[in-house]
C-alpha cells in the first residue's frame, strides 16, 4: 500500500530527481529551491530517526512543528515508518487541544521548546505519552543511524489522524487509513484532471503534502501559512506570476482577498489554468470577479468534501455563474456539483438518531436530507469519540462505512448534489424547517449584503428565525434602516423567508479558524438572545 501511495513520488524522483518539490520564499525575492533528490533525502534523515529513537508502527505522535520544510518531510517519514501523525490546529484553542489529544491518547509528542512548554502547562497527553521529542531529537539520531528498513504495511493501517475545524463543536480526530489516503490522492488525480507536473500555490499545508505525493513543485510565498483571512494577496500574486503557477488550492476566503487586489490594480493572472476553492462554497461575487483575472481557457472549480472524506462533489465556476446562482437567490440553496468518482451520494431523511445500513433508501431528487456518502476515500471512524461514531458512521454490507455529513442538501433531476446548511443549525419552527443556506441565498442577492446568517432564538418556548448581516463596504455607509426595510420586502416574495422578522447587523461575522469561511452561526445565535 505504501508503494500505491508514493507511486508519484518515486516516479518523479527516478525521472526528474532535479525537480523542484518545492519553491519557498525567503525574505522579500529571495527563494530556497528545494528538489524532489533533496527532499527524499530530508525525509529519509527523519525516517532513519524514528527507527533510532524506537518508535514504533502503530504509534500515534501529536505534530506540534512549525508548517513548512521539515514538517513536510517528517510527515511522509512517519507515514513510511507507520507512526501515525496527529494533526490539531492549535488555533481551536489550547483547552480544546487538551480534550482532542486527551480522546486521541497519544504516545509521541514532537514540538517546539514553546509548545513543550504549553503542553506541561496544559498536561496535553499526560495520560499517554511516553515520549516528548523535538526536531532536533530526531535529526540527531538520524545522523547516526543506519537506513531504515522498509515496512510492509496494510491498507487498513492507520495513516493519520487530522482533526476537523471545530466549526460547530470541538473538533473531532478523523482516522485516515493508507488506503483512504491513496484513494483520495488517485481521487485528486482523476476527477481535477492533474498531470502530475504541474506547478502549484497550495494555500494550506495539508494540500502541500499531497502536492509531494503528486509528484508536483509546492510554491510556498509564506512559508508560515497564514489563516485565509490574512494571507497577504500581493506576496500571492508576485509568487504566481513570478514562478508560473499554473494550478491554485485556496478557500474563498484567500480567493476574495486575490482577487480583489488584483481586480483594485489591474493585474492578470493569465499563466493559472486550474484554481480550486475548497472549505465553503464562494461568493458568487468574487467567482466572477476572480474569473475575470483568468484567461479564458482556464478553469475554476469549486470542491466539496469534508476532512472526512476530502473529495465528494467538484463544480465549475461557469456553470454556477451562467445558470446556478439564479436557482440559489430563490432560494434554492447552493450547488456544489456532481459527485466525483468512487464516492456514492445518499439524501437521508433528516434523523438526529443513528440508522442501520437497510435504512440507507436516497430519497428522490429534490427533497432535502442529510449529505451521506460511502467510497474508498472515506475515513472509517472517529477516535475516542464512540457517540460520534455511533451517529455518524453506517457499517454497509460487506463492510464499507458510509459517513453522515451532517450536511443537509439534495440532488436534483440532473444529479447535481446542492448544500443547504448543517443539519445542526437547521432553525425549527412550528412551520416547518428552515435551512441556512436556502435562506441566506435569498437576502444575499442585496447589493449591499455581504453574506447573511440564519439563526434560530428560543423565545417563550417558540423558535424564532433570526437573520443576521454583514454588509458590503458600500452598505456600511448606507441606512440600515432603509437596507432593512428593503430586505422585509424581499423576504415577502419566498414563503420560506416570510417568517424572518428581525434582521441584525454585525461588522464580521465569526468564523471557522481553518478556512476562516464557514460561519458559527452558534455565536451568532447566542449573540441575538440579548439583542432586540
Amino acid at each position: 500500500m505504501l508503494d500505491a501511495l508514493f507511486a508519484r513520488f518515486n516516479r518523479t524522483l527516478a525521472a526528474e530527481p532535479e525537480r523542484p518539490a518545492f519553491q519557498i520564499q525567503r525574505g522579500r525575492s529571495a527563494w530556497q529551491r528545494v528538489t524532489y533528490r533533496e527532499f527524499a533525502g530530508h525525509i529519509a534523515l527523519f525516517a532513519r530517526g524514528l527507527a533510532g529513537l524506537r518508535l514504533q508502527p502503530g504509534e500515534r505522535a501529536v505534530l506540534m512543528v512549525p508548517p513548512g520544510l521539515d514538517l513536510f518531510a517528517l510527515v511522509l517519514a512517519m507515514l513510511q515508518r507507520g507512526v501515525a501523525p496527529v494533526m490539531v490546529d492549535p488555533a481551536i484553542g489550547l483547552s480544546n487541544v487538551t480534550a482532542c489529544l486527551a480522546e486521541c491518547q497519544p504516545q509521541v509528542y514532537i514540538g517546539s521548546p514553546l509548545t513543550h512548554a504549553i503542553r506541561r502547562l496544559y498536561g496535553w497527553g499526560h495520560a499517554s505519552l511516553r515520549r516528548n521529542l523535538s526536531l532536533a531529537d530526531i535529526v540527531r539520531a538520524g545522523r547516526d543511524a543506519p537506513p531504515a528498513p522498509a515496512l510492509a504495511r496494510g491498507p487498513q493501517d492507520e495513516a493519520l489522524v487530522i482533526f476537523t475545524s471545530g466549526s460547530t463543536g470541538l473538533p473531532k480526530g478523523a482516522v485516515y487509513s493508507l488506503a483512504n489516503l491513496a484513494a483520495q490522492i488517485e481521487i485528486l488525480v482523476e476527477e481535477l484532471g492533474l498531470r502530475g507536473d504541474e506547478i502549484d500555490l497550495p494555500a494550506f499545508p495539508l494540500f502541500a503534502l499531497i502536492d509531494c505525493l503528486l509528484g508536483v513543485t509546492a510554491v510556498i510565498p509564506d512559508p508560515r501559512f497564514p489563516s485565509p483571512g490574512r494571507v497577504d494577496p500581493a506576496r500571492m500574486a508576485a509568487a504566481i506570476l513570478a514562478q508560473g503557477v499554473e494550478t491554485l488550492f485556496v478557500s474563498p476566503a484567500a480567493l476574495a482577498r486575490l482577487a480583489r487586489h488584483c481586480a483594485a490594480r489591474g493585474l492578470r493572472l493569465p499563466g493559472l489554468k486550474k484554481v480550486f476553492t475548497a472549505g465553503a462554497p464562494a461568493p458568487f461575487d468574487v467567482l466572477e470577479q476572480f474569473a475575470g483575472l483568468l484567461s479564458p481557457e482556464a478553469q475554476l472549480i469549486g470542491a466539496y468534501g469534508a476532512t472526512e472524506t476530502l473529495s465528494v462533489a467538484v463544480v465549475g465556476a461557469r456553470e454556477v455563474l451562467d445558470e446556478t446562482r439564479h436557482a440559489s437567490v430563490r432560494g434554492a440553496g447552493v450547488c456544489v456539483g456532481r459527485p466525483v468518482a468512487r464516492i456514492r451520494v445518499w439524501i437521508l431523511p433528516i434523523t438526529d438518531a443513528p440508522l442501520r445500513s437497510a435504512a440507507l433508501q436516497s430519497l428522490p431528487a429534490g427533497q432535502v436530507g442529510e449529505i451521506t456518502v460511502s467510497g474508498p476515500g472515506v475515513s472509517r471512524a472517529y477516535v475516542g469519540r464512540a457517540e460520534a461514531n455511533r451517529l455518524a458512521k453506517v457499517v454497509l454490507d460487506g463492510g464499507e462505512i458510509a459517513h453522515r455529513t451532517g450536511d443537509l442538501g439534495y440532488l436534483d433531476e440532473q444529479g447535481r448534489l446542492w448544500f443547504c446548511g448543517r443539519k445542526s443549525q437547521r432553525v425549527r419552527t412550528r412551520a416547518g424547517d428552515l435551512f441556512t443556506e436556502q435562506i441566506e441565498g435569498i437576502f444575499n442577492a442585496h447589493a449591499l449584503v455581504y453574506r447573511s446568517a440564519l439563526v434560530g432564538v428560543e423565545r417563550d418556548g417558540q423558535t424564532e428565525p433570526v437573520l443576521w448581516v454583514e454588509l458590503t463596504g458600500a452598505g456600511r455607509r448606507a441606512s440600515r434602516a432603509q437596507i432593512r426595510a428593503e430586505l422585509l420586502e424581499l423576504a415577502q416574495a419566498h414563503p420560506g423567508a416570510r417568517a424572518i422578522r428581525r434582521i441584525l447587523f454585525h461588522p464580521a461575522f465569526p468564523t471557522d479558524v481553518r478556512h476562516n469561511s464557514k460561519i458559527i452561526r452558534e455565536k451568532l445565535a447566542r449573540l441575538a438572545r440579548g439583542r432586540r
